[in-house]
């Protein structure tokens, strides 16, 4: 009687057991962008190279291969994904510039390189401000002022999107001041002792910077990252005594603010407008009119402590200025070979 009570149990509960028997799936995996249909767990995988080979490999079953169309090309199973290899930024001082450089980026299996963006910051981690630099290796940011820049480059693809990004590199630019005078006829490179010879002087001609009289003119050049910009100042040794006789100390050409004109005794300089560049021209300089071959042009007289002559109020990336030298004398000027005078130009950045 318990043997037929027990296998009754053992019967029922079969029965229940195959009632409520199912088969169990994968489930989807999901996102706003693609699905994965009914995954399975493995042991996983790896991607790695060398400089010769490039390894895909898994720890598990897995089905593979490609299907392509005129459009399209399908790649199957988990082995395939893209990659991408990005260099080593380096950054480095040039001037008032940084030059950025870096190796090419390479990519594959769905990734391609179309171009760069450089970023910088001011402080490392950025926030970046980024520019499209195209498909180039190298890029420079010019007239930077003084401090310490931060750079990244973002390397991608054909649809703008970022698929890489690079190390990031610092670099601290230095306060930066180069200031360079030459002399001649016309514009180009001159060595030291610097001189402008004035010839001989007459009452019925003055006597100007250019190729007219074959007088040189002095070339002012400079740049700078003073946040301020930089002051060019000049002064003579002579003050209003303007050129004065190495023979006989007494006997001088004034040198005072006016219009030359020949038979009226006078020395000055003014600043050339035509050729004027980066630079402008400064209080008491900047007024009145200054050319190269004129003998009308509107000078200033020199003094001993020094006048602002040409300046900026800010980064200078090339400042270029052209000084001409006037002289003319009267009647009653003393006779001499050995009129002379010098000048002194300082500039002064402010950082």
């Amino acid at each position: 009687m318990r043997n037929k009570i027990l296998k009754k149990i053992i019967s029922i509960f079969s029965i229940f057991a195959i009632l409520f028997s199912y088969n169990i799936y994968a489930s989807d995996l999901t996102s706003s962008s693609f699905i994965i249909r009914d995954p399975v767990i493995g042991t996983g995988g790896n991607y790695s190279s060398s400089s010769s080979f490039k390894l895909f490999s898994t720890g598990h079953d897995s089905f593979s291969g490609n299907g392509s169309s005129t459009n399209f090309i399908g790649r199957y199973g988990f082995l395939y994904f893209p990659f991408i290899n990005v260099g080593t930024l380096t950054a480095v001082q040039n001037g008032i510039d940084a030059d950025l450089s870096w190796p090419a980026s390479t990519a594959g299996l769905g990734y391609n390189v179309t171009g760069y963006n450089t970023g910088i910051a001011s402080v490392s981690g950025g926030p970046y401000t980024y520019t499209d630099v195209s498909n180039v290796t190298s890029y420079t940011y010019p007239d930077l002022e003084p401090g310490e820049y931060c750079f990244v480059v973002q390397t991608y693809d054909a649809f703008s999107n970022v698929i890489g990004t690079s190390n990031e590199d610092c670099v601290t630019i230095t306060p930066v001041l180069v200031f360079d005078i030459d002399t001649g006829i016309s514009d180009g490179e001159t060595n030291p002792l610097y001189s402008v010879g004035l010839g001989t002087l007459t009452t019925s001609d003055v006597k100007t910077s250019g190729t007219t009289d074959s007088i040189n003119m002095i070339i002012l050049e400079s740049i700078t990252n003073a946040p301020d910009g930089v002051s060019v100042t000049v002064k003579n040794s002579n003050g209003s005594n303007g050129l004065v006789s190495s023979s006989v100390s007494g006997d001088n050409i004034n040198s005072s603010d006016g219009t030359m004109s020949s038979g009226t005794e006078n020395y000055g300089l003014c600043v050339i407008t035509a050729s004027l560049s980066g630079f402008t021209r400064s209080s008491p300089y900047n007024s009145g009119t200054c050319a190269t071959n004129s003998n009308t042009n509107d000078i200033q007289g020199l003094t001993t402590t020094g006048e602002s002559i040409v300046g900026t109020t800010g980064v200078l990336t090339d400042g270029h200025a052209e000084i001409s030298v006037n002289a003319s004398i009267s009647n009653a000027t003393p006779a001499h070979t050995d009129y002379t005078d010098t000048l002194t130009f300082i500039a002064t950045g402010t950082f």
